[in-house]
């Protein structure tokens, strides 16, 4: 009985030590980490936006950057066209100016430029 005991003792004794030592000394992997934000950057100008289509993580940020000449706006929409400005709030961005939104939700965000709705459009897919 007393070999029995000090068997199970040093079972628990044992046990105890890889849990508090860490995963390295069970020799197991470590927990996996969170995947880091990353941030895109769209340029826009006359009349463009570059690139026009992109694919992100939930979670990661989106930068717009004017490298044109004039002002110009971001604003999300419909497929069709029509403003929705719920996502993506527009103002208007001189030249070198930028503008990030973070996008927490999946599926599928259409941009367009305000003053340029005919012109300038593209589209993110949040996975």
């Amino acid at each position: 009985m007393r070999k029995r005991t000090i068997t199970s003792a040093l079972a628990v004794t044992t046990a105890l030590a890889a849990v508090t030592a860490g995963p390295s000394l069970a020799g197991q992997d470590s927990a996996p980490t969170a995947r880091a934000a990353k941030t895109t950057t769209v340029k826009f100008g006359e009349y463009f936006y570059s690139p026009r289509k992109i694919t992100v993580s939930a979670g990661d940020t989106v930068r717009f950057l004017n490298v044109g000449k004039i002002e110009h706006t971001v604003a999300d929409s419909t497929k069709s066209g029509t403003i929705r400005s719920r996502v993506i709030k527009p103002r208007p961005l001189k030249r070198g100016a930028s503008q990030r939104v973070t996008l927490k939700k999946r599926g599928t965000v259409y941009y367009i430029c305000t003053f340029h709705p005919g012109q300038m459009r593209g589209s993110i897919t949040v996975r």
